[in-house]
């Protein structure tokens, strides 16, 4: 029957939620070697974790060198305005990079929520 008439009819499969799914054909095997889903990596992501891992050095690195200098002399002297600095900026980096660390982990969990499948 190939008349013009029938070969305009075009069936396709749906899902349940009435998505188009991709029709398997018995005749036509599928491949055995699908090609592996790329996973896309988000630039963005990437540096907003390298600003994380930044803010707690710079936070760790901040409490070493003011308990050093409270300590008493060392061998690497700063100002007394440098360590107030150092003192009073470290709790917000570390506030900081505990926010950003829970976003982050908070952003990754519903990605991962998305891509698995809905029962």
């Amino acid at each position: 029957m190939k008349d013009h008439v029938h070969e305009r009819i075009g069936f396709r499969e749906i899902d349940e939620h009435g998505n188009a799914v991709q029709a398997v054909s018995p005749h036509v095997p599928e491949p055995a070697d699908r090609e592996r889903r790329r996973i896309p990596i988000n630039p963005f992501i990437i540096a907003l974790w390298v600003l994380d891992a930044g803010l707690l050095w710079v936070g760790v690195w901040a409490v070493n060198e003011t308990g050093a200098a409270m300590s008493g002399p060392t061998m690497f002297n700063m100002s007394a305005q440098l360590n107030f600095m150092l003192m009073t900026y470290t709790p917000y980096a570390f506030l900081g990079a505990l926010l950003l660390t829970s976003t982050l982990l908070f952003w990754h969990a519903v990605q991962w929520q998305k891509q698995r499948p809905t029962r």
